[in-house]
């Protein structure tokens, strides 16, 4: 079509249709009585004024042409965008009987890219490509432009009138809307409107008989498309309605959705509303209790998290481990490691016991445990071990001999799935639990390493815990990656049922914040008999709509309902959107930080008060750390493992136990003193049980003596000091001996006696 309006009948219809092409706005929508009687009114006056391409053009609805010619395509419409242009889809002889109920549309070959067809020259069979004006999307009983309720419908096909009447097309713009003209054959300016458009036509066959697509529309489609709320072609005024947020009865729910907050699903229907009588009561079928005889003192609830197990585990490995590392090719031959000498489990508890002490004594170095220099002088770590033993056991310490390179976490995994199944077996929670991230330092180069911005430790290894309210953890999984068996889709609903696999269908409560929760998993929680309470995003799927737009003073709550789900919105300094299947809307009274006495919802002062598990250990754990810079990063999660069995121990003792509860640190002590006894008192119970006897020396000397002319060779005895004068600052030499003491030290027959009784 060349770039000029379609003539007109007189000069006075031309200065009015240019009047009322000024006074309409460009991008207004245009009611069916307008469009079909402006097409009336032309019909009588366009019969001499047919072109060159076909006498179809005669009857096309002249202001159309007007407005739409003085419009430039654009050179490379892009699929993001909404097209320039309107693709007309040519619609066949609607069929002349009662039964017909859809209209098929073919379109026709692919047309020529050149630039005679961009600007509508005739093709070879005569026909004209018409590039008519852009439609808005039109909604089923919504307001048009001039607040008539009047939509676009379909003609009756069954009836007399429509059978008789000249074939009719379907318009397809490129924004989703959808009109019919009369007797005009326009071709698609896009071959694939079935890729192009699939989103908006729902219903589409494809004739494998036919060389092009033949297209089915539905009547109750081709009017209301599926309208995006992200689309950036909706008129100003149209998006003033829908972020002013008030309702109008005409336009549907789905029309006030903002981008941000777009949900799908049933979730996101009406079906929401203010009854809470959906709410299901589930019942705690478990009771907390230990599973295994009550601790009688620290020690011995350490030693049900520190087992024999573990213990001939870590013993095992670690001398696989070291003869594996001493015979490397880069080990010297002077080297320590060398020398190894095997790990005893005795040897491995003083080693933890030395290792939990340097969370007590805090020094820089682990060599500085055991410096003799007046500043540093700690002679208890000496007394039980020498440096280079210490530190070859921490170098040689492994856990399993297995490599694998699929699990990333093989090197720790051991020692995880033991802690795991340990408090399986001998501890069942109570109702309320907690689940949240937790994590360990670690600033080096690891491939799944983490970064949270609100963690004391912001970089490192991120573990997902689950918890009781008072820092007794559950379970805990590692996050290792992109390969790990969680990953993927639905990332956080995996992790969610991983840490609760034990603990389902029994009526426990799980707090979670916003990172987890969501419509579908409280749905899924709820019919295997789980609550589950905490914070929402407001972007989350399924939320319902009418919680996101509610504007709400300070103080007030609103709540929805659906299937046993409460979504609420409250609002205190700021709004809190917030998600509960067993607390409904009920307010009840707290007291504040500040002794003052606030109303909140339920749900919300139960998630303050059983949340913080997760946190209290993480606490609990950074007034004694034992974690070194030096170590790997699963010698770190030992270390970390290793003091959450110890937390843990504290927490079953305290509760389980018949004695007096103990702080973190009396705990502490109670075990150390366990692990790491006194050596004077090791030496006092080694002499009562051990027989001492004072027995002569055996060793002797040859000694030449000279008395005048005369050279004799004499035996002696080497004689010794005498211990006991020697404290008393006298020198005895003595011929006797106790073999039984350390060290086989001289002794006089007195000194023996006040020594051994």
């Amino acid at each position: 079509m060349d770039n000029k309006a379609g003539p007109s009948g007189s000069k006075s219809t031309s200065s009015s249709r240019k009047k009322r092409r000024q006074s309409d706005d460009y991008e207004s929508d245009y009611s069916d009585e307008d469009v079909y009687s402006q097409r009336a009114d032309e019909d009588s006056s366009s019969s001499e004024d047919s072109s060159s391409c076909g006498s179809d053009d005669s009857i096309f609805d002249t202001r159309l042409k007007q407005k739409t010619t003085s419009r430039v395509p654009p050179a490379q419409p892009s699929r993001s965008s909404a097209p320039k242009t309107t693709s007309h889809i040519p619609l066949a002889q609607p069929s002349r009987s009662p039964a017909s109920k859809t209209v098929s549309c073919v379109p026709p070959p692919q047309p020529s890219s050149s630039s005679a067809s961009k600007r509508g020259l005739c093709e070879s069979d005569g026909r004209a490509i018409i590039q008519c004006k852009r439609l808005r999307p039109s909604f089923r009983d919504g307001p048009t432009r001039n607040n008539s309720t009047q939509s676009l419908k379909l003609p009756d096909l069954n009836s007399s009138s429509a059978s008789k009447s000249a074939p009719r097309l379907l318009e397809f713009d490129g924004d989703g809307s959808f009109e019919f003209n009369s007797e005009i054959d326009c071709r698609p300016t896009s071959p694939n409107i079935v890729q192009d458009y699939g989103d908006f036509l729902p219903d589409i066959p494809i004739n494998p008989t036919s060389s092009t697509p033949s297209v089915s529309l539905l009547r109750s489609d081709a009017i209301t498309p599926n309208l995006s709320p992200e689309r950036d072609d909706v008129s100003p005024s149209i998006m003033a309605v829908r972020r002013s947020g008030s309702r109008t009865p005409d336009l549907p729910d789905d029309f006030y959705l903002s981008p941000n907050n777009s949900p799908s699903g049933q979730g996101a229907t009406t079906t929401w509303s203010s009854d809470p009588s959906s709410m299901k009561s589930l019942e705690f079928t478990k009771e907390q209790e230990l599973l295994v005889p009550p601790p009688t003192v620290p020690y011995e609830a350490f030693r049900l998290m520190i087992d024999d197990e573990l213990l001939d585990l870590i013993v095992r490995e670690t001398n696989a481990n070291a003869i594996r590392v001493g015979n490397a090719q880069n080990v010297k031959q002077n080297s320590r490691i060398k020398s190894w000498k095997d790990l005893t489990k005795e040897e491995l508890l003083t080693f933890l016991g030395l290792l939990l002490h340097t969370g007590t004594i805090r020094l820089n170095r682990l060599s500085d445990y055991w410096k003799r220099h007046y500043l540093f002088n700690i002679p208890c770590f000496g007394q039980f071990m020498s440096r280079n033993r210490f530190l070859l056991i921490l170098r040689c310490l492994h856990f399993t001999s297995v490599t694998s390179e699929e699990d990333r976490l093989n090197k720790i995994r051991p020692f995880m799935d033991h802690f795991n199944n340990k408090m399986k077996t001998i501890y069942c929670p109570g109702k309320e639990l907690s689940l949240d991230e937790s994590m360990v330092l670690w600033r080096g180069r690891l491939l799944f390493r983490q970064y949270i911005k609100n963690k004391r430790h912001k970089y490192g290894i991120k573990l997902y815990v689950l918890a009781e309210p008072d820092g007794t953890v559950l379970k805990f999984q590692v996050y290792a990656g992109a390969n790990d068996e969680t990953s993927g889709q639905g990332h956080s609903s995996k992790i969610v049922f991983k840490l609760l696999e034990e603990r389902l269908d029994c009526g426990h409560h799980v707090y979670m914040d916003n990172y987890y929760n969501s419509y579908g998993l409280a749905v899924k929680l709820l019919d295997r008999q789980t609550y589950c309470t905490g914070t929402l995003r407001k972007n989350r799927k399924d939320n319902p709509v009418e919680i996101g737009s509610v504007s709400l003073e300070k103080g007030e709550n609103k709540s929805l309902f659906l299937n046993g789900v409460h979504v609420g919105k409250w609002r205190d300094k700021r709004y809190v959107l917030y998600i509960s299947t067993e607390h409904g809307s009920e307010m009840m009274e707290t007291t504040s930080k500040r002794g003052s006495i606030v109303v909140k919802p339920m749900a919300i002062v139960h998630y303050n008060n059983f949340m913080s598990g997760v946190d209290l250990q993480d606490q609990m754990l950074a007034y004694y750390p034992v974690q070194r810079k030096t170590l790997r990063w699963y010698k770190k999660l030992f270390v970390h493992m290793l003091q959450m069995s110890l937390t843990n121990a504290l927490h079953l003792y305290n509760t389980f136990s018949a004695n007096d509860k103990l702080n973190l640190y009396d705990f502490r002590m109670k075990i150390l003193e366990k692990l790491l006894p006194d050596p004077n008192d090791v030496n006092r119970r080694n002499v009562l049980k051990v027989k001492h006897e004072l027995t002569k020396i055996e060793k002797t000397r040859t000694r030449v003596k000279t008395v005048g002319r005369v050279t004799k060779q004499t035996i002696e005895v080497v004689r010794k000091e005498c211990k006991g004068c020697k404290s008393q600052k006298k020198r005895v030499q003595t011929i006797y001996e106790c073999k039984q003491c350390e060290g086989s030290p001289g002794f006089c027959t007195k000194c023996f006696c006040l020594a051994h009784s």
